[in-house]
């Protein structure tokens, strides 16, 4: 069979068949999307399509959808599919495995106080120089970031949580640490390789350059959650609360509940003594968290 070809595959042929399919996933979605784009909007879906306008409803209904299908083409659907070609136990490959009640309450909390210092790392990488085209692509994406956050309903957070939270933790978190750290450890034969090169991928796949370092953080803290439990809904749960988190922060500044310096506590501008200690508790969480992993007989 071919899957069982492939469980006995390389790392490169690997890394080759999961690009495939992640890019192939993401053309067969998309494609999907705006099949239903043209379904809902008609003729001038095209419009919507060709040049979306966060600012026309419609448009920013059309980049939702397309959001939601990208999301589950390019991460979901090919990441089960790849533990399939994998394992002959995909399940048991990706790390669906329960969740010691201890470590996921650890991983919560220190998720939750993490907060300041990852502004205080997106406040040092704004300190470096960057070209003009990664400054173009923050900015559009920042404006993209608000028009999705100003709704006005309950079901309107719900779907950007489902959206931003519920999707992205579920999808990035199959891929990346199920699939791409995984690889690149065998590839490399240290664990730590595979939690760089994972979290800087995880990273630069935002395409948000100004949030690379507080992104790669992330990434890591995810990748040592996995670990250190030896299940995938620990990183999967804690992406979720993060951006969880940062959704309705961000949508209650956005409609003036919440002033606006709140989005930077902990970096340079705004109480940066905070982002010190937030950083130095998670450090201490995570040897919790380590000590917790080999106490339970999580890591080896």
């Amino acid at each position: 069979m071919i899957s069982t070809y492939f469980r006995e595959s390389s790392p490169t042929m690997k890394i080759v068949l999961t690009l495939l399919f992640c890019l192939t996933g993401m053309l067969l979605f998309m494609l999907i999307g705006s099949i239903v784009v043209f379904s809902v909007f008609g003729s001038a879906a095209l419009s919507y399509l060709s040049n979306p306008n966060p600012s026309v409803p419609e448009a920013l209904t059309v980049l939702k959808i397309l959001q939601i299908c990208q999301g589950i083409g390019m991460f979901i659907v090919p990441g089960f599919i790849l533990a399939i070609y994998f394992s002959s136990n995909p399940l048991r490959y990706l790390g669906f495995n329960r969740i010691n009640f201890n470590l996921g309450a650890l991983a919560a909390l220190t998720i939750i106080i993490a907060f300041p210092a990852i502004n205080l790392l997106a406040s040092l990488n704004e300190q470096l120089s960057m070209p003009q085209w990664m400054l173009d692509m923050e900015q559009k994406a920042q404006v993209l970031t608000k028009a999705f956050m100003n709704v006005d309903s309950l079901g309107g957070l719900l779907l950007n949580i489902f959206m931003i939270a519920v999707l992205p933790a579920i999808g990035e978190e199959l891929i990346f640490r199920g699939i791409i750290q995984k690889i690149f450890a065998d590839l490399s034969g240290k664990i730590v390789w595979g939690v760089i090169i994972s979290a800087v991928l995880f990273s630069a796949m935002h395409l948000q350059f100004q949030g690379f370092l507080p992104r790669f953080a992330l990434g890591v803290l995810f990748s040592y959650f996995y670990i250190w439990s030896g299940s995938l809904w620990l990183p999967i749960i804690a992406h979720f609360i993060n951006n969880s988190i940062a959704i309705i922060g961000y949508t209650l500044i956005y409609k003036g509940n919440l002033p606006a310096e709140a989005e930077n506590v902990g970096g340079f501008g705004v109480m940066w003594p905070l982002g010190l200690m937030s950083l130095g508790l998670v450090l201490i969480l995570l040897l919790k968290i380590k000590r917790e992993g080999l106490r339970i007989g999580k890591i080896e």
